[in-house]
């Protein structure tokens, strides 16, 4: 009979180590998934800075180059210091580009995939924590701000790492290191974003309530509570005393609310106005204090103004927007290829619709369940704290977060994007309703559940429906479609099926991007005239797009159109540096002349033949570019064999002499020295080739720019 026990006993143990070993494997796969999406996304060419993300960048850039916090000596309000600290150090590691010091944040968006596993098995068991880990790495709102400068992915992974760690202390026997590790996660999280603020008291009070009902002998509280409080305000403190030096005024952590005290409650004043006035202020307090009573005064004037926005908010923080970082876009307006859409549709609009419905079902009836309570240990009724603690589980913990972050937008201000806060506790949930078994659903719930969950439901639903950009969607399917049509033919080589189906396209949406492709499949196939004229029709959609102007300059400079391509490069208002990089990029897809055996470098016309070097300014009386640290010109030798390279070039770095700078063609490399002053440089290339690779040291400019060397010309003899 014990032998039999025994034998059962290994039989199951192996069983559940088989199950565990499955069970590992599916969140690695998932992991990996997460990591090939983020890659993916982020492997498109850098996107266009959007929202918030221009002023973290700049605070970045000021923190890098030593000149501290001035950027909020001139900006509305003051923020939270963390992530541009993040983000200054994930530049330094990439040193300086922008593209590369992305991916420290794409590294934490994979891990908050393992933290959404790790919460939702704590928080409901085994079975959902695989469907929430899934749902985390695919929701495309997730993937696509891994490659975005906000602090929406640190603050997630910080605020979710201190919520399990206080969830384990109030299941621990020795929760005190817990606990403190847990206090400073929570204060780093408020330094990442202070809305978190006033959640950190509710912690503190639920884990002290819970371990002192389960200490022995009772107590009214217990001490872990408070550590996690105290260490939360010690995490905080540097930075507040940091304010109150700089400022005057012990600032916590930022001034964000004082601006949305006067800026969302129905003031008199343009936004413009607002914002022109607040930033007229240098200090932050003071800023702070203005923006505050101007505010109050208006509620002062009508309170009712609280009211009326509840709904406006829940509206903006529930609705379906098409923000401009959506799609990583490299220009704000590129058109979206059909694939890329449709996937965000459904792993970004469907997805977060199920995901909500989902958790509300979940919500509203998991609270008598056994996986919602199974952490929750009732005290005798002699017990110092029965009455306050029976119910405090850890779900009704976290429950308590989304109706304080919830509370808090419809009274302040909301936007899809503050659905971050909401996501980490929406989703676990979530996967617990749609990974139960059909048997464990059929539990009879009360009517009041069940009408609130429906109610609940209906009102969600009826909003996106009616906020939903409907008009946007469909224009961009209606081109998206024949757009692919097109690119499918031209890459075929069916050059006038892909120019009709690039046509309808155009009819179906008036946007450049199917004009300049239909420009592109004209030009490939001979008809240049067809090609001028797609280019115009996109030049007059809109004359501010950069792609527009380098392929119109393009054509015009291989037409011998001198002077017109010179102005189509440099119309007012076009981002030169985008436009160098995208030439320089997409040339070869829609030009086949040869390039030339002498630039004038900074003249207007070197587009596409250059990568690498800053957008041209007057230095030393000539018209010339900067180089950052590498550089790549494209040039033809006029002959074949040895030939000889004139460049003209200068390298004034500040407190030096010389410095050196290698030229590579064709695996062959030569260093020369170049001195601060404009002089001419020969070179003997053996095997020209057509792209010289230029490397040099640099140093950091005021801007920021890490400059090597000046060019002005360069040419092949």
């Amino acid at each position: 009979m014990r032998r039999h026990t025994a034998q059962g006993i290994t039989t199951k143990s192996g069983r559940l180590h088989a199950i565990a070993g499955q069970h590992n494997t599916r969140l690695i796969l998932i992991l990996i998934l997460a990591i090939g999406l983020r890659l993916a996304l982020w492997s498109q060419p850098l996107h266009q800075p959007a929202n918030d993300e221009t002023e973290y960048v700049a605070v970045a850039h000021d923190l890098l180059a030593g000149r501290g916090w001035i950027y909020y000596e001139s900006y509305r309000w003051l923020r939270a210091p963390l992530y541009p600290l993040f983000l200054a150090g994930s530049l330094w590691l990439s040193g300086g580009d922008l593209h590369t010091a992305a991916l420290p944040n794409l590294l934490l968006s994979v891990l908050n995939v393992a933290l959404a596993y790790a919460l939702a098995r704590s928080l409901l068991g085994l079975r959902p924590a695989l469907l929430a880990a899934l749902l985390t790495a695919i929701l495309w709102t997730n993937a696509t701000f891994a490659s975005l400068y906000m602090a929406e992915t640190l603050f997630t992974t910080l605020f979710i790492a201190a919520l399990l760690l206080s969830i384990h202390a109030s299941r621990s026997n020795r929760p005190v290191s817990t606990s403190a590790i847990a206090g400073v996660l929570f204060g780093l999280a408020a330094l990442t974003r202070s809305a978190v603020l006033p959640f950190i008291p509710i912690v503190a009070i639920w884990l002290s309530l819970t371990l002192a009902r389960r200490s022995r002998p009772s107590t009214w509280l217990h001490p872990a509570g408070f550590l996690l409080a105290l260490l939360a305000l010690a995490t905080i403190m540097p930075w507040t005393i940091h304010n109150l030096r700089s400022y005057g005024r012990p600032i916590l952590i930022e001034t964000g609310l004082s601006y949305n005290l006067w800026a969302f409650n129905e003031p008199r004043e343009e936004l413009s106005t607002i914002n022109r006035t607040l930033e007229q202020i240098p200090n932050p307090a003071e800023r702070s204090d203005y923006a505050t009573a101007r505010g109050l005064e208006r509620l002062r004037e009508d309170p009712a103004i609280l009211a009326r926005k509840l709904w406006p908010n829940f509206v903006y923080l529930t609705r379906v927007k098409p923000i401009q970082d959506r799609f990583l876009m490299e220009s704000y307006y590129d058109s979206i290829d059909l694939p890329l859409f449709t996937a965000a549709l459904i792993f970004d609009d469907a997805l977060y619709i199920l995901i909500a419905l989902a958790a509300i079902a979940s919500l509203l009836t998991i609270s008598s369940s056994r996986e919602h309570t199974h952490a929750s240990i009732t005290p005798s009724p002699r017990h110092p704290v029965a009455v306050l603690s029976v119910t405090w589980s850890p779900g009704h913990l976290v429950v308590a977060w989304l109706l304080i972050s919830i509370g808090s937008m419809l009274i302040t201000h909301g936007e899809a994007r503050y659905r971050h806060f909401l996501f980490p506790i929406l989703i676990p949930y979530a996967a617990w309703a749609l990974s139960r078994p059909q048997r464990q659903t059929n539990r009879p719930i009360s009517s009041v559940k069940a009408i609130a969950t429906i109610s609940m439901a209906l009102i969600f639903i009826w909003t996106i429906a009616t906020s939903y950009p409907r008009d946007w969607a469909m224009e961009n399917i209606a081109r998206g479609w024949p757009t692919l049509v097109g690119d499918l033919n031209r890459l075929a080589g069916r050059y006038d099926a892909a120019a009709a189906a690039y046509e309808r396209a155009a009819a179906a949406q008036p946007v450049p991007d199917p004009l300049l492709r239909l420009g592109m499949v004209a030009r490939i196939s001979g008809n240049l005239n067809q090609a001028h004229g797609a280019y115009r029709a996109a030049q007059r959609l809109n004359p501010i797009y950069e792609p527009t102007a380098a392929l119109l300059g393009d054509l015009l400079r291989e037409q011998g159109n001198l002077a017109e391509a010179r102005s189509a490069y440099s119309a007012p208002y076009l981002d030169q540096q985008r436009m160098a990089d995208w030439s320089w990029r997409e040339r070869h897809k829609y030009s086949r002349s040869t390039p030339p055996n002498r630039l004038a470098i900074g003249d207007g016309l070197d587009y596409g033949y250059i990568n690498g070097l800053y957008p041209a300014e007057t230095l030393q009386g000539a018209q010339a570019r900067w180089s950052g640290p590498h550089a790549s010109i494209q040039l033809s030798a006029p002959h074949a064999g040895p030939a000889i390279l004139a460049l003209r070039i200068a390298a004034p770095h500040p407190g030096r002499q010389s410095i050196p700078l290698q030229i590579c063609a064709s695996a062959q490399c030569q260093t020369i020295t170049i001195g601060p002053t404009w002089h001419t440089y020969y070179l003997l290339i053996n095997s020209p080739g057509t792209t010289l690779e230029l490397t040099t040291p640099t140093f950091t400019a005021p801007d920021g720019r890490q400059l090597g060397i000046l060019l002005d010309s360069i040419v092949f003899e």
